[in-house]
């Protein structure tokens, strides 16, 4: 157990590591997923159970300084606890989903920390002491990730026992529930995407994909292929109908101009 801790400590520092650097994608599910099923030695699991939960949060996003949800620290423990528990990916979705309203508390705590260090930034700035600047910088970036460590190998530390034991004792009606819960949260993240994509010019795309798979039983992947030729169609015709819009754009205003000068010459 302690090897596992120390390895979802690191896959949750890693995922923290692409977050401090920028917007790397290194939160979303699927990356999170497959991080943990590597570092733990079941990559095919890590991709499943990360797949599934991309669908729940697909919908989640970050605006500004608001975080809904760390889906990231959810996905890492959700499937982290999936491998080590060999429970359904029902269980992982369960798992994941108040974990992520933990982690967005956890960061907010770090915000205050951090933003209490501002008039050290400043001072050091004034007084040109750039080597303090960097060396409180690299501090504040050590004890981020730090904390993320810690968290992770505290949690499988203390809690995959306890969660195991939790399983365990779920009756078996509560179980089929969250199996048929999990299987609407994925609805549930497309539905919270649209809300925000839904256009006239978008619904027929929508409705073709939904077309393609209920009604000639097509995979993702081949939705994915149609989708992918569709979009590039489009594309070049975009281009082509551009391309025609600004070779006619001189010739119309030269015939204006012409009908003009002849206007004029008549009217003098």
């Amino acid at each position: 157990m302690l090897v596992n801790a120390l390895l979802v400590g690191l896959a949750l520092t890693i995922q923290k590591w692409g977050d401090w650097y920028g917007s790397l994608g290194f939160n979303r599910p699927m990356v999170a997923g497959t991080i943990v099923g590597i570092l733990l030695g079941h990559p095919s699991e890590g991709i499943m159970i990360g797949a599934a939960l991309e669908l729940v949060y697909l919908g989640s996003i970050s605006l500004g300084g608001v975080m809904p949800q760390d889906f990231g620290l959810g996905s890492i423990f959700g499937t982290a606890f999936g491998i080590l528990l060999s429970s359904k990916t029902s269980v992982a979705i369960a798992l994941s989903l108040p974990i992520s309203m933990l982690g967005t508390l956890v960061y907010q705590l770090f915000k205050i920390w951090a933003t209490a260090l501002v008039p050290r930034f400043e001072a050091h700035l004034k007084a040109h002491n750039i080597k303090a600047f960097n060396r409180l910088w690299q501090i504040q970036r050590g004890v981020y990730l730090l904390m993320w460590f810690t968290l992770g190998f505290v949690g499988i530390m203390a809690g995959t026992n306890a969660i195991k034991a939790l399983v365990a004792a779920i009756p078996q009606p509560i179980m089929n529930g969250l199996t048929v819960a999990a299987g609407m949260l994925p609805a549930v993240g497309i539905a919270l995407l649209m809300i925000t994509l839904w256009d006239k010019k978008l619904a027929p795309w929508f409705f073709l994909g939904f077309g393609i798979v209920a009604f000639f039983k097509g995979t993702m992947i081949e939705v994915a292929f149609i989708g992918i030729c569709i979009a590039v169609l489009v594309a070049v015709g975009d281009l082509a109908n551009r391309h025609n819009n600004n070779n006619a754009t001189p010739a119309a205003t030269a015939s204006s101009s012409d009908s003009k000068v002849e206007e004029d010459f008549f009217n003098d």
